[in-house]
């Protein structure tokens, strides 16, 4: 029986920015009163007012001005906030991780509304992803923010200029929009606080620009871009065109035509990429995809599927006047807006009218109260440009209260000094120790696995569905790794048993580790093998011939087994070796008991590091715990213990420790 979905909607909208939202309006303003269930997935509780990040980080307003809860600007839809990590367009149905504490939620739907916007790919340049600063959030532009004032406190201290200079040399990499606003932003920043670091000369601080094309901003006119240039040149900020960033390291930017930068911070305003959701389902066959995004029709329905629809970055949306719509959020904006209704028009049986928005013009601000525009065929630069820059995105930014707040905080920075408080944003550590108390449970099956877990202290019990012990975890212990080297979700519960002292390490971090250590990813899947459900435990007893399955450990273990006497001498045992090939030996007292295993790499090593004449017995030797079993454990518990130990082979031994022979699970299976 196939479980039904956790919420169902007749509209999913997949994505918080400016097409999910504005189509959620719409949509919902069209259908006042039907009693429509619409719900807006995001991977924040908040859309971003993209256009004034730059804002952000220069310290000309405070983040929270520049977002909007989705909560509160669509009040009758239903707002679920986590990243969507499959569709099944067949079954109409998605679902969705939203947390450390979250299990996997289901989500059905009617029509789908494909608006998660475009994904970044800094990768293509070697160091851009480990070095440099994004403008993509509110998070990334309060990140450079607090790290470009981190930078002025650190100057401040050091004694020699070539330090100083080496240290606040910030980079640019992008002439767009973002690149610009970003980079004269800066520029005003520095300006603005410099008067307050006395050890600080103005000539010390360097804003660089580096751009592929021949001039900033192309995609206004080549005067208007010219302009941006000269102004940016004024104000200090030094540019470098026809020039692409090869590489970039802790302190340096390498340029494809050889020369080098010093950059104490990159901020990289380039690399979009195709979202990752989208490129999943086009290579599935799902949608169809162009270049990495959504073909839609002019109405903003997905060409070939009747029920979905996109719009805004992720989509390639058609222009009336030819060609595709640009990634701008005035676009971005209206496409949603008229996804929003045609959806309305099919639920009212209504015909559907296409995007016929052409563009109203482009602004960008420069920073020292300039900015350039090009609305409706004119042309505007300096201060009034400047002044329809602030107006026009006042006007379009959601929400009266943040419009009075936005305004006033303008108003103040005509007349009052930046700030300049180092806020540092807190962000997680790929470490974190946790205590748990007993009964404390870590995690449930079907929650999302975020960490690997390493025990300091306590003990932590892994139970399956049917409440059965799969590992109890100790000190130097851990656990989590099937979890996350296979679909990221727990199938076990576990619960500490007495007072528990834990190490997590995230799964970003783990992940990298294994893919960069290959002995690590091989010790972790070889560790996960002791992680199995019943019913995969169940398919291997079933396995075993029904004659060996009805015995014992006793009855199906090979007795003749070449063990070693702990009294023996390492030298000696190199002539076992050779007598009698093994990879490991059981070592055993006079009374006949085991008391270790001996590998045939530990005596190598051993000979090595004490020499060939050394005479130390193997009970010297630091030798290997024996897994054992009882001669009296039924073949399906001894496979069962076989698979949750994660060992191939096992000692039988009898209530007295004394050996009687050896058990694999090969000599199990082989006669299956």
């Amino acid at each position: 029986m196939i479980k039904p979905p956790d919420r169902t909607f007749d509209v999913a909208i997949i994505g918080g920015g400016f097409a999910g939202v504005y189509c959620a309006q719409a949509l919902l303003k069209q259908m006042a009163g039907a009693g429509l269930r619409v719900g807006i997935i995001a991977s924040e509780n908040h859309m971003v007012f993209q256009p004034m990040l730059p804002e952000v980080a220069g310290g000309s307003l405070s983040a929270q001005h520049v977002v909007n809860p989705i909560r509160m600007i669509c009040q009758e839809a239903e707002v679920l906030k986590g990243e969507v990590t499959s569709i099944d367009m067949p079954a109409r149905v998605l679902t969705l991780t939203g947390g450390s504490f979250t299990p996997m939620v289901t989500v059905g739907f009617t029509h789908l509304m494909l608006a998660p916007g475009a994904g970044v790919d800094l990768s293509r340049i070697p160091g851009m992803s480990e070095h440099a600063f994004q403008m993509r959030t509110v998070g990334d532009a309060m990140k450079l923010r607090a790290a470009i004032i981190g930078r002025m406190e650190e100057a401040n201290l050091l004694t020699h200029t070539a330090d100083r200079k080496q240290l606040l040399s910030f980079v640019v990499v992008g002439g767009g929009y973002s690149g610009v606003e970003t980079a004269g932003q800066i520029q005003d920043l520095i300006a603005g606080v410099l008067r307050y670091y006395e050890n600080i000369t103005p000539d010390e601080p360097s804003v660089t620009l580096v751009h592929s094309g021949e001039r900033l901003l192309g995609m206004l006119s080549e005067s208007l871009g010219t302009y941006t240039g000269d102004c940016l040149a004024k104000m200090g900020v030094k540019l470098i065109f026809k020039c692409r960033v090869r590489a970039v390291t802790a302190r340096t930017v390498q340029l494809s035509d050889g020369s080098s930068q010093a950059a104490s911070i990159v901020i990289c305003t380039v690399g979009n990429a195709p979202h990752p959701l989208i490129t999943t389902l086009g290579s599935a066959g799902s949608l169809p995809v162009e270049k990495g995004k959504i073909i839609v029709e002019p109405t903003g329905k997905v060409k070939g599927l009747g029920n979905v629809w996109s719009a805004g970055d992720c989509a390639l949306f058609p222009k009336k006047d030819g060609g595709t719509c640009p990634e701008t959020a005035q676009f971005a904006m209206r496409q949603g807006m008229v996804v929003g209704k045609n959806i309305a028009a099919e639920l009212l049986h209504k015909p559907l009218k296409p995007f016929t928005f052409t563009g109203l013009g482009e602004l960008a601000t420069i920073g020292h109260r300039k900015a350039v525009a090009q609305i409706m065929g004119l042309r505007f630069s300096g201060i009034i440009a400047w002044f329809m820059w602030r107006g026009i995105y006042l006007m379009k930014l959601p929400g009266l209260d943040r419009k009075l707040r936005v305004m006033a905080e303008w108003t103040f920075e005509l007349f009052f000094p930046r700030d300049i408080n180092l806020l540092t944003p807190s962000f997680s550590s790929p470490l974190g120790e946790m205590h748990l108390e007993p009964g404390d449970t870590l995690f449930r099956s079907g929650e999302p696995a975020q960490s690997l877990y390493a025990v300091k202290k306590g003990r932590v019990d892994i139970r399956d569905a049917a409440g059965q012990l799969v590992k109890s975890a100790g000190p130097g212990e851990h656990f989590g790794e099937r979890a996350l080297l296979a679909d990221g979700i727990w199938r076990f519960d576990a619960v500490a048993t007495e007072p528990s002292e834990l190490v997590a390490i995230d799964g970003g971090t783990f992940k990298t580790l294994v893919k960069s250590i290959g002995s690590l990813e091989m010790l972790f899947r070889s560790t996960a093998q002791q992680y199995h459900l019943p019913e995969e435990i169940q398919r291997t007893v079933n396995a075993i011939p029904a004659a060996t399955r009805d015995g014992t450990a006793a009855e199906v273990m090979t007795r003749a087994v070449i063990s070693l006497p702990s009294t023996l001498c390492v030298q000696d045992a190199i002539t076992e070796f050779q007598a009698h090939p093994h990879s490991t030996y059981p070592v055993t007292d006079a009374e006949g008991k085991v008391t270790g295993l001996l590998r045939r790499s530990q005596a190598y090593e051993w000979l090595k590091n004490h020499g060939l004449t050394c005479q130390h017995t193997l009970a010297e030797l630091p030798l290997t715990k024996p897994f054992c079993v009882s001669a009296t454990m039924p073949v399906p518990v001894l496979i069962e213990t076989l698979m949750r130990s994660g060992v191939s082979k096992a000692l039988v031994v009898d209530e007295g420790q004394h050996l009687l022979g050896i058990v694999t699970l090969f000599d199990l299976l082989k006669g299956a």
